[in-house]
């Protein structure tokens, strides 16, 4: 993408600030009470003790990475994407900026994130200035559909679509912004089928959902089915949830020791309990996680 094509996205982008596509409206009206957090980069500050400038690279993926698994999460899913330098990658749901930075940080790509919520796109936009990277990752509060014609190299959801109910719509709109042959990588939280709980039994409050009215789950099956129906061929769809699991309790023990205060949790409302309920609901083989590799298709 070149820089007059990046001024042209920002410009769209900045238009369309706190807009949301049509058919994504319903879906984030409850999700907005969900991610209901303000001033998080202040209140990283705080959690830390420091300026933001002052953080180690630990301490950054404490707090800025919000899904199961952290950083090395995002270094799972890189293969998939099979990045060079000097591609641009679409980040949807892009929500505090880490798995962004971390991709430009490390692959030398450019990324562009959006996100429905104010809050955390005003949030990813001060860390991301402070991590020293502005200029490799940029963030807009904005839906997908701002965007004209395939111009990304890339793109990937990383725990974004739980809270979509028309999940096709969804994945098509990310397909169409993408060349044919782009890669498409998901980290995305399916309701395992054969389970006794109905969604609307899954323990609450979640670290996406409060009280289970904006959470849309699908099996992993069908959600793999939705993506390649949208536009997407298949490559690879394996799951993480034995890994994710061994995550959680590793993070279970840094907080009983101590040592792990400043951490995503102590940023969102109720935090502690709704990462809880998540591992826990993981743990019982209700919920899982599953990574995922697709290739669009052409359009037309």
């Amino acid at each position: 993408m070149t820089h007059a094509a990046h001024a042209t996205h920002a410009a769209h982008a900045t238009h369309a600030a706190h807009a949301t596509n049509t058919a994504h409206a319903t879906n984030t009206a409850h999700a907005t009470t969900t991610y209901s957090e303000t001033d998080l980069a202040a209140s990283i500050r705080r959690l830390a003790g420091r300026d933001l400038a002052a953080l180690t690279q630990q301490e950054w993926d404490r707090l800025d990475q919000y899904h199961a698994g952290g950083s090395e999460a995002v270094e799972r899913l890189l293969p998939g994407l099979r990045l060079a330098p000097g591609m641009t990658v679409l980040d949807v749901g892009s929500g505090l900026g880490g798995p962004a930075r971390q991709i430009a940080r490390g692959t030398g790509c450019t990324v562009i994130g959006v996100d429905l919520t104010p809050a955390y796109v005003e949030a990813a936009q001060e860390l991301t200035y402070a991590a020293g990277l502005a200029e490799r990752a940029r963030f807009f509060c904005t839906d997908v559909g701002t965007f004209d014609g395939a111009e990304f190299d890339a793109a990937y959801t990383m725990h974004v679509q739980m809270n979509v109910d028309d999940k096709r719509a969804f994945f098509a709109e990310i397909a169409q912004r993408l060349r044919p042959g782009a890669r498409f990588a998901t980290f995305e939280v399916c309701l395992n089928s054969g389970v006794s709980a109905p969604q609307h039994q899954l323990p609450l409050p979640l670290p996406w959902s409060l009280d289970g009215t904006d959470s849309f789950l699908l099996t992993p099956d069908d959600l793999r089915a939705t993506i390649c129906s949208s536009g997407f061929e298949l490559l690879e769809w394996t799951d993480e949830s034995a890994w994710i699991n061994q995550w959680f309790e590793a993070v279970g023990a840094e907080i009983m020791a101590g040592n792990a205060q400043a951490a995503l949790p102590a940023l969102l409302s109720d935090g502690p309990t709704r990462m809880l309920n998540f591992a826990i609901a993981l743990a019982e083989g209700t919920l899982s996680v599953h990574r995922g590799s697709f290739a669009a298709r052409g359009q037309g």
